[in-house]
């Protein structure tokens, strides 16, 4: 079996972020310590050889230093070494003895959720941290001796501009970052965002902070090699790439999803069952689902034109996108969405922030 991908889903945080869709909750302190025992059997049903490691949320660092230790050491133990392995913190609720306890049991790559520098939106967003707790965290990192530090950023949040944007980014490239996700907000049905009464920017100014962030950051030595993702040097999230690539990775958690196998299962999401069933030693998939070579097929056309490098012959089973779908192709080409280089296939800059709508043409 090749190596895997692990992702470990920590369904905890402080408090619910107004934007947020993921599968989490507030922390009770009784229940992480339930959890993460519920996590050490699961590490223990799987024997699999670990590639990269990310441990995410909710919020990981909500778990005591201490226990969250154990946890990495346990995976290390079960599947490493790994060649990167990544915990998201929040600015909040880490110190520097916190970050210098993660750097020693091997985490090697910090995703710093700082979303804004703006104090007015990071409130508006629900975040408990501010401008100053973000700074301080990306500064005791480097002081530690982190050398991948990843922060993520938002833009589109209702009430901001072009230059608060331009600023939020200005502020990013100027603190000793490797790494920057730069997500446009997403309205998910169910958040307290999609239930609010704001009004929210329409697509012509959402395009414009898109492009802001792919230049300013291009100019400031950040490779653009994902639709929101830009990295220094060598600096790529490894793990990331693998689901890009469309390539296999073991979930472990609740509501965690693992793809091995040609199989895709989903983990149950609910905090209480995962671990009622896990202290019965029974199973806590929910869903199986068969990864037909159509399937297989339509994913990493989705997945491989997030990519700056684009589709080629490897993601699609030796053929070339034009072969498969001549006539979408060919319409795409002609309005400028898609270029083709070589045998490879991928979205111009006028189709990236169109990127959703380019990829329904092959489904």
């Amino acid at each position: 079996m090749p190596k895997v991908g692990v992702y470990v889903h920590i369904p905890f945080c402080l408090k619910k972020c107004a934007y947020c869709d993921f599968y989490s909750r507030p922390f009770r302190p009784l229940e992480i310590e339930a959890y993460l025992q519920a996590l050490k059997q699961e590490i223990k049903r799987f024997k699999v050889e670990g590639y990269t490691l990310f441990i995410g949320g909710g919020t990981p660092s909500v778990v005591p230093p201490s226990l969250l230790a154990m946890l990495v050491e346990n995976l290390n133990d079960a599947y490493g070494p790994f060649i990167e392995s990544t915990v998201e913190v929040n600015p909040k609720t880490v110190d520097k003895d916190y970050l210098q306890t993660l750097l020693a049991v091997g985490i090697d790559r910090l995703s710093i959720g700082v979303q804004s520098f703006n104090d007015e939106t990071l409130k508006a967003m629900g975040r408990v941290h501010n401008k100053k707790d973000a700074i301080e965290t990306v500064l005791w990192a480097k002081e530690v001796g982190f050398n991948n530090i990843s922060i993520d950023l938002i833009y589109g949040y209702p009430h901001t501009n072009l230059q608060e944007v331009e600023n939020m980014l200005k502020e990013a490239v100027n603190l000793p970052v490797d790494h920057i996700s730069y997500y446009g907000l997403q309205i998910e049905k169910g958040t307290e965002l999609y239930n609010s009464e704001v009004s929210f920017l329409d697509d012509e100014e959402y395009v414009k902070m898109y492009y802001l962030g792919i230049d300013l950051l291009e100019n400031y030595g950040f490779r653009h090699y994902e639709i929101s993702n830009f990295a220094k040097d060598d600096k790529v999230s490894k793990h990331n790439l693998l689901y890009w690539h469309n390539l296999e990775y073991l979930g472990l958690g609740a509501s965690a999803v693992s793809r091995i196998d040609r199989m895709r299962y989903h983990n149950i999401s609910s905090i209480e069952a995962y671990i009622a069933k896990m202290k019965k030693d029974l199973s806590v998939r929910e869903v199986d689902e068969v990864l037909t070579e159509e399937i297989l097929l339509k994913e990493n056309i989705m997945l491989g034109l997030r990519l700056k490098e684009g589709v080629g012959p490897e993601n699609l089973f030796g053929n070339t996108l034009n072969e498969l779908y001549p006539k979408e192709v060919g319409l795409l080409m002609e309005n400028g969405l898609l270029e083709k280089e070589d045998n490879r296939f991928k979205l111009s800059r006028k189709g990236l922030p169109l990127m959703n709508s380019v990829i329904s043409c092959f489904f």
